[in-house]
C-alpha cells in the first residue's frame, strides 16, 4: 500500500490507514525496543498499542509522533514516511504528546494554572487568568487550578498532561502510562475519554497500555509483543467462553 504520494496530515484516502506501519523496528548495537511491528490505525479514533513494562511500546509512540527514527521497516503517518528526517519534522508539527517521563516533563512545584497558562501562550492562544481557568474547567481542572502540580492524584496529572497537548489542537495525540498508579475504574474512565477524544474532536489518538483488558476498550489495538498478543489471545478465549456459557 503505497502513502508516499501525500504531502499534509489531512484526511487519509478512503481505505487507507491514517497510520502504518509494516515490519517496523528500532534496534542498534546499543538497544533493542520494538520489532517487526504491524499496525494500521484509522484516522479520529482512539487505538492502543499494547505490550508489557520495557517492551517497546514508549519507543513505537514516540516514532509515531516523530520523535525517534525507526532502523527498519517502513511507516507511514498521515501521508509522512517517518523513516526520513523530513517527514518526521511534519509529522512533529501536527503530533502532540501527552507526559512522558524524561521526554517532556514539567516543574512539579508550579501551580496547574501557571502551567496551563503558559502553554496556552505557546499555542498562541488567550492565556489571561480568565482564560487560563476557563481552560482548566473545561478539562475538569478547575477544581485543582490553584494545587501544586506534584500535589495531584495520578487521574488529575494525567488529565493535565492531556489537556496541555491539546491546547495546540493537535491531529494526532500520543498518550502513555494511563495505568501507572491509578486503579482499574480509573485507567478504565481515561480510556473512555480518549476515545470520547477522538470521535468528538477528530484527533487521531494513540495510547500505550500494559493490560489487553484495558487495550480492548480502545477501537482499534496493535499487540507488539508476544506476550501482548498471549494476552489477547486469552481475552478472546474468556470472551468467547462468556458468549457460548
Amino acid at each position: 500500500m503505497d502513502l508516499t504520494k501525500r504531502q499534509d496530515l489531512g484526511p487519509a484516502t478512503v481505505g487507507r490507514s491514517y497510520i502504518e506501519a509494516h515490519q517496523l523496528s528500532l534496534a542498534d548495537l546499543r538497544m533493542k525496543a520494538y520489532q517487526n511491528v504491524d499496525l494500521a490505525f484509522n484516522r479520529a479514533e482512539a487505538s492502543a498499542v499494547c505490550a508489557q513494562d520495557k517492551g517497546g511500546k514508549t519507543e513505537l509512540l514516540l516514532t509515531l509522533a516523530g520523535r525517534m527514527r525507526p532502523s527498519s521497516g517502513s511507516c507511514m503517518v498521515g501521508g509522512q514516511d517517518v523513516r526520513t528526517l523530513a517527514g518526521m519534522r511534519r509529522v512533529r508539527k501536527h503530533a502532540a504528546l501527552a507526559f512522558f517521563e524524561n521526554v517532556n516533563d514539567v516543574e512539579r512545584v508550579l501551580k496547574v494554572r501557571a502551567i496551563v497558562s503558559a502553554e496556552l501562550g505557546l499555542a498562541g492562544k488567550p492565556s489571561n487568568k480568565a482564560a487560563t481557568l476557563e481552560f482548566c474547567r473545561e478539562w475538569g481542572l478547575g477544581d485543582v487550578a490553584d494545587q501544586i502540580i506534584e500535589d495531584l492524584p495520578r487521574p488529575s496529572y494525567n488529565v493535565l498532561g492531556i489537556a496541555l497537548a491539546m491546547a495546540h489542537d493537535p491531529k494526532i495525540l500520543v498518550v502513555d502510562d494511563i495505568e501507572r498508579d491509578m486503579t482499574e475504574h480509573e485507567s478504565i474512565c481515561l480510556a473512555e475519554r480518549l476515545c470520547e477524544l477522538a470521535h468528538e474532536r477528530g484527533v487521531t489518538v494513540v495510547c500505550g497500555v500494559l493490560d489487553y483488558d484495558l487495550a480492548a476498550r480502545f477501537d482499534n489495538v496493535a499487540c507488539i509483543t508476544d506476550e501482548a498478543r498471549a494476552q489477547q489471545s486469552a481475552w478472546m478465549h474468556k470472551d468467547q467462553a462468556g458468549k457460548v456459557a
